[in-house]
């Protein structure tokens, strides 16, 4: 439950984000965001590798001297990925049954945030030579083409978005919420839904802000990409150029107000997963455990096919 909440809280940010987060999306938790059916999972990760390439190639259009490298790049880290991470994470979705079946406290719950957090990072830097290699080999119009994606994943939210009123904006993101944790425990009580409520009264969704925040980070994509293509630095120095991108995804926010405003609404959204589950049934807990489980048996499946 901790992770899906978490998950899909920033989906909305992370698709607008900077190239690398789309990978890390893709081939960290693949398992954990293709929710649904065991089939639908098993469905997803056996072609994890297709899916990838598609999902990369639609923000940079690959070149035909391009493509296959990158193919060949995806599936030795897509290979990598299933005999050497899926194996944690099976430890990890263990800890999180058990975690659950003794009622977590806050405490808990934030290291099950950096977990997922770290888990994505340790696939990025694996991949860092990879991407380094791909980044040299960009040209300016597969520059614009990002740029160009990137505008139009803009337009969409903005759409999506910000053309609603603060109210229905709050109402739409209720809606989200509930059913986020209505497929977590099977049902949502009265009580969960009204704490729910009371958690968007004090913390409305700020789309414009989340807006903002990844125009900022695609302006940092854009610009590490100029940079390369201006200095044509060695692979050793850009590859310390693209890490230095990689981590800073995974750190606070430059200014100290937007620090603050993260940390709170990392914290509230914490503290809404830990009263959740602090009101759950035995029933709801019995289901979200389940819902781990079939996680378990899909990653051991892909662990025994390798």
């Amino acid at each position: 439950m901790t992770t899906s909440l978490l998950q899909n809280s920033f989906r909305s940010v992370d698709r607008l984000a900077h190239p690398f987060r789309w990978m890390r999306n893709l081939l960290v938790l693949v398992l954990l965001t293709l929710l649904g059916s065991c089939s639908t999972v098993r469905l997803g990760y056996s072609n994890a590798d297709t899916l990838a390439y598609w999902w990369l190639d639609a923000y940079v259009d690959f070149r035909s001297p391009q493509k296959t490298k990158v193919k060949r790049d995806i599936a030795q880290l897509s290979s990598w990925h299933r005999s050497t991470q899926l194996p944690q994470y099976v430890q990890a979705l263990t800890q999180m049954q058990a975690t659950l079946a003794a009622n977590p406290g806050f405490a808990e719950i934030e290291v099950t945030f950096r977990q997922v957090e770290q888990f994505s990072q340790v696939v990025l830097l694996k991949a860092l030579p990879e991407l380094t290699d791909f980044v040299l080999t960009m040209d300016e119009s597969q520059k614009a083409y990002l740029a160009r994606k990137f505008e139009k994943n803009n337009e969409e939210f903005r759409d999506k978005y910000l053309d609603l009123s603060p109210e229905k904006q709050a109402k739409a993101r209720f809606k989200k919420i509930v059913k986020q944790t209505d497929d977590w425990l099977g049902s949502v009580s009265r009580e969960q839904e009204a704490i729910i409520a009371r958690y968007l009264e004090k913390h409305p969704p700020n789309y414009a802000q989340w807006l903002e925040d990844s125009m900022a980070r695609q302006r940092s994509a854009l610009q590490l990409l100029t940079q390369i293509q201006m200095e044509k630095p060695s692979r050793e120095v850009a590859q310390g150029m693209v890490q230095r991108v990689i981590i800073a995804t995974f750190e606070p926010l430059e200014q100290a107000e937007r620090r603050a405003q993260s940390d709170a609404s990392r914290v509230a959204m914490q503290q809404l997963i830990f009263t959740l589950i602090r009101t759950s049934t035995q029933e709801q807990k019995m289901h979200a455990s389940n819902k781990l489980q079939d996680w378990i048996d899909d990653c051991r499946y892909f662990i025994a096919r390798k």
